[in-house]
């Protein structure tokens, strides 16, 4: 494994794998602020609930990393998980409200690589959350993917992590830098309805040295536990 390159930092790896957004969502408030709401524009035109700061992933959960929006269509693969791409889902007309942002975990004492975490909450009306999770669901099974050329290839992992409405996926794919030869890279995700919120975990890992499963079974029930503050 190559040494870590610092200097290519969080943002070459997103904008890597940034693709058209077919959801609405936001950047978010500061985690701190339980009070602030991100701006956003509902499909139906109605006023936009909010998503307080107070529901997201807290600085404690990452080691002490804050919060950095996503930029509009920034990985929308995983806002939510979208296994056979930017097609909106039904349910996505449901949404009232939602905030995507990343933490950039740093690297350890012992050498070990940084991380990119990213997180999608979405606020959906009154029962509809439920219709969400379901159609990720169908999706995961109607579209495994492949590795081939800008492919990205699903796999279920488990369920049930966070609430009985939850689910861990692998999300493998070939990534190289520079003239280096392309190499199957695997970050996970995990998705959870908590009441009539979305929420989405990803762990992306540092450039093409893959996430961890083990940090995001850790981080999306802490992430339910604080969307189900969401009013």
């Amino acid at each position: 494994m190559h040494p870590i390159r610092l200097t290519a930092g969080a943002g070459l790896l997103c904008a890597a794998l940034a693709a058209c957004d077919s959801g609405t969502d936001s950047a978010a408030a500061p985690a701190g602020s339980s009070s602030a709401a991100p701006s956003v524009t509902t499909s139906a035109g109605a006023p936009p609930t909010g998503i307080p700061g107070a529901a997201l992933l807290q600085p404690a959960d990452v080691s002490g990393a804050e919060p950095v929006p996503l930029e509009k269509g920034e990985l929308s693969h995983v806002r939510p998980l979208r296994p056979c791409g930017d097609d909106p889902y039904p349910s996505d007309d449901t949404r009232t409200a939602a905030v995507a942002v990343r933490y950039v975990m740093e690297p350890t004492a012992d050498g070990k690589a940084p991380t990119v975490i990213a997180e999608f909450v979405g606020r959906h009306t009154p029962g509809d959350a439920a219709g969400q999770f379901d159609e990720v669901q169908a999706a995961l099974e109607r579209c495994p993917g492949g590795l081939g050329e800008g492919e990205r290839q699903w796999k279920v992992l488990g369920t049930g992590l966070a609430g009985d409405e939850s689910v861990l996926v692998r999300i493998d794919q070939k990534v190289s830098y520079a003239d280096e030869k392309p190499e199957t890279v695997s970050h996970y995700a995990a998705l959870a309805r908590v009441n009539d919120a979305i929420v989405v975990v990803t762990d992306l890992g540092w450039e093409d040295i893959g996430g961890s499963e083990e940090m995001v079974r850790g981080l999306i029930g802490k992430a339910a536990e604080r969307a189900g503050t969401i009013g």
